[in-house]
């Protein structure tokens, strides 16, 4: 009886999305119960790990879970899924909402648990920006990996000035905001739905296969540093 009572709550969250009005499914998206009736296995695993989080420290799994913890607001879903909320954001993102129900609808949704990337990477990163501009335009070499983004060029153009680090800036390297030109983004280093074990003491990245090829990356676009963090290749 449970699982009938589910089909039918799910076959009426995707008559909600494909038939409503925008307005309406743009505020129902809101709602993690919402998400989590038509998204199956990974999302409500995902929601779970959420609901973990702020019962116990030690239940934290991943990023995202991690941000329901320490938001000083009520976290949902959505804030890393709708962009910069403007109005071009929130129509990507109920055509992206659209494209996932066609998807169920045929079957053919991703049940990966573990996911390591994104259909839209931009609009993923427009959302991490949104609480984050701060991170990027501290200056000196212990925040490199972020004040040579390109991204920190960003935040220095939305009214945020570089800040020098604790103790002050030491010797001529990284006294400026985006020098470097690299394709990286927030995601290249950042996966939210993906379970490290201790992942709070690496502030849930994933150092040998993620992190360190994605400094490696920079470097090699860059041509400076070292070239071979990972010991593995050449």
């Amino acid at each position: 009886m449970r699982k009938i009572r589910g089909f039918w709550w799910v076959v009426v969250a995707l008559g909600l999305v494909l038939l409503l009005p925008f307005p309406v499914v743009s505020k129902l998206e809101e709602q993690d119960a919402f998400c989590v009736a038509c998204h199956l296995a990974p999302e409500q695993t995902y929601v779970l790990r959420s609901q973990m989080a702020l019962q116990e420290a030690g239940a934290l799994m991943d990023l995202a879970s991690d941000h329901y913890r320490v938001s000083e607001t009520a976290f949902r879903c959505i804030d890393c899924h709708r962009g910069d909320d403007s109005p071009a954001h929130r129509f990507q993102t109920f055509t992206l909402g659209a494209r996932d129900a066609l998807i169920w609808l045929s079957g053919q949704a991703d049940e990966t648990i573990e996911k390591g990337t994104a259909s839209d990477p931009a609009l993923l990163e427009a959302s991490c920006l949104k609480c984050h501009l701060k991170t990027l335009v501290e200056l000196g070499f212990n925040n490199h990996y972020h004040n040579q983004l390109p991204q920190a060029l960003l935040a220095e153009q939305a009214g945020l000035e570089p800040v020098e680090p604790p103790g002050g800036l030491s010797g001529d390297l990284f006294i400026r905001l985006g020098e470097s030109n690299t394709t990286l983004t927030c995601l290249a280093c950042h996966q939210a739905h993906v379970s490290i074990p201790d992942g709070e003491l690496t502030l849930f990245m994933d150092v040998d296969n993620v992190l360190l090829p994605a400094c490696e990356q920079c470097h090699r676009e860059t041509g400076a540093g070292p070239q071979n963090l990972s010991g593995s290749g050449e």
